[in-house]
Parts: structure tokens; C-alpha cells; sequence
């Protein structure tokens, strides 16, 4: 059972990693018929809800390195997102205004994502110092407080799926709504996206069932 605890995140994770990275040499090679780039994509979504002038676009290195940081209101494009006009730019660079989106409508699962966030870093920090330190001394009861602590991390995770799907769906709402692609294009933007969110879920399964061998073994040591 704790081999198939370990086992069976990594085929997760890695599965997951394959099968967005494949989307994405995929996708990446197919140009809409628009040829809007990534970077026109944002600023034209951007527009639409009269944020142009509150969020700021820019360019950073790496590949699927983008995301929105809504502390500093600026939307972060890597470059073949930020450039190109494929299926893959535009669908990666219009999730990421779904983002922008769920903040400026405070969407519910995202505010609670926020509010959850130090409590995250905290959690994340001094878990897994918490269960070492419980193991090493043997005190269980130390061990159940880090692996308490390590679960708010899971249901961050938890909350960050809805928070994802629906980014993406704003995003495929946005797209065809403006123009950008047609109904045909459409299907393969879904599934681009639908790619990137399955490394979310299965990053999420992977951490539960990490907490589940915790659990297991800290039951079978206090028989």
C-alpha cells in the first residue's frame, strides 16, 4: 500500500507534465486566423473591460512561465506566448486574463485563495519540519500537527481548481466573443487548456495521496 502511495503520484505528476508539454509543442505550431499574438490577445481582452489602464503587460523568460500577479496588477507573457499567434499563445495568455477577470469581479474561490495564501506559506513551511522533527523524537501527537498543517495546502489545491476551469473558461468565452478565433479553432483551444488544468488535478491528487502514507504510517506506528 505505501509503494502504491508513492508510486502512483509520480505516474501523476508525470503523466500530467507529458501530456501539457505534448498539448503544447502541439498547439504551438498551429496559427490562428486571426494572427492576433499573445501579447494582442491580452491587451485586446484587457480593453474590453476597460482594465487596459490598470494592468500592465510584460514579457518574461522561460516556457509556460506566464501568470498574473494581482499585487502588482501586471500580467507576465513568456516570450513564445507573449509573440506568437499559434492556438497555444492565445489560449495560455487569455486564461491568464481570466484571471485578471476573477479578481476585478472578486470571484468567490479566488478571494478565498487569497486569503489562504500565508496561511499556505506558513503551512508549507513548517510541516514537513513539524512531522521530521515528531518522527524523530517519536511524539505522534507532532507528527498529526504537521500533517495537519501539510492539509491546508491540500485544500488550497482544492480551491485552486474551480479557480483554474474557470479561468479558462472566461478564457474561451473571451476569445470567440471578440473575435479572436473562430468556432473551429475553438475546440482546440479547449484543449489546451483542458491539458494545463489536468497538471493542477493531478497535483492535487498527488499531495493527497502523500498525506494518505503519512496517516498510514503514523496509525501503524501507534499500534
Amino acid at each position: 500500500m505505501d509503494l502504491l502511495l508513492i508510486i502512483v503520484p509520480l505516474i501523476l505528476v508525470w503523466a500530467s507534465q507529458m501530456y501539457i508539454n505534448s498539448s503544447y509543442q502541439k498547439y504551438s505550431t498551429h496559427d490562428i486566423k486571426s494572427k492576433m499574438t499573445g501579447k494582442d490577445v491580452t491587451e485586446k481582452i484587457l480593453e474590453s473591460h476597460n482594465l487596459n489602464k490598470k494592468i500592465k503587460i510584460k514579457k518574461v523568460s522561460g516556457t509556460l512561465t506566464d501568470n498574473f500577479n494581482p499585487k502588482t496588477n501586471v500580467v507576465s507573457l513568456s516570450n513564445d506566448i507573449y509573440s506568437s499567434s499559434s492556438i497555444a499563445s492565445v489560449a495560455v495568455a487569455a486564461h491568464e486574463c481570466g484571471h485578471v477577470l476573477q479578481h476585478d469581479e472578486k470571484y468567490l474561490f479566488i478571494m478565498i485563495r487569497n486569503f489562504l495564501v500565508p496561511i499556505v506559506n506558513f503551512s508549507s513551511k513548517f510541516g514537513y519540519i513539524i512531522i521530521v522533527v515528531g518522527w524523530l523524537l517519536s511524539l505522534f501527537d507532532l507528527i498529526l500537527l504537521g500533517i495537519l498543517l501539510m492539509s491546508v495546502a491540500l485544500i488550497f489545491q482544492l480551491i485552486t481548481l474551480p479557480t483554474e476551469f474557470n479561468a479558462s473558461k472566461r478564457a474561451a468565452v473571451e476569445l470567440v466573443k471578440l473575435n479572436v478565433i473562430t468556432q473551429e479553432e475553438l475546440k482546440e483551444v479547449k484543449k489546451m487548456l483542458r491539458s494545463a488544468a489536468y497538471t493542477y488535478v493531478a497535483s492535487f491528487f498527488a499531495n493527497l495521496a502523500q498525506l494518505l502514507r503519512y496517516l498510514l504510517i503514523l496509525r501503524r506506528n501507534d499500534d
